[in-house]
């Protein structure tokens, strides 16, 4: 495997990433805002930076995504008390219940991608994909970035 290689793994990735995400039922919104959403879901209180650095984005994207869900009362803000400067991120109390539902299971898109060969080589992709997000996924201080024990991947 070369850089090339590598590229093109990555946006196929990524292209699966997106086809395993569900609808959701709402306006159209980038995939990389339901990856932000999913983050804080996971990780409530975080400072816009500790999401920046988990979700690998851009900070300008991460503030842009935080405030039109902010805007759409799916997250709230919140002042650090410790750090006045830092703005901590948390979804909001009536959008509780839809943090069990940011399920994407990657199974269907990983077996349509497979073919033929789907039966014999899933559960190999998969754990070649959990090893590769064990080792490549962007942590924080707080530790490692979270992972799921099951095949799915929160969104």
């Amino acid at each position: 495997m070369n850089g090339i290689d590598l590229f093109r793994l990555g946006r196929r990735l990524i292209k699966l990433g997106v086809e395993s995400l569900p609808p959701s039922g709402r306006e159209a919104l980038p995939s990389s805002y339901g990856l932000v959403l999913t983050d804080v879901f996971e990780n409530p209180d975080s400072a816009i930076s500790e999401i920046t650095a988990r979700t690998g984005f851009p900070q300008s994207h991460v503030s842009a995504a935080v405030a039109k869900m902010r805007d759409r009362g799916v997250l709230v803000t919140t002042v650090d008390a410790n750090d006045r400067r830092r703005t901590l991120v948390r979804r909001s109390p009536e959008h509780a219940a839809a943090a069990e539902r940011l399920v994407a299971p990657i199974e269907p898109a990983l077996s349509r991608a497979l073919g033929d060969s789907a039966e014999r080589e899933l559960l190999d992709v998969i754990t070649a994909l959990e090893l590769l997000a064990r080792h490549l996924t962007p942590s924080t201080a707080a530790g490692p970035a979270p992972s799921s024990s099951s095949h799915t991947v929160g969104c």
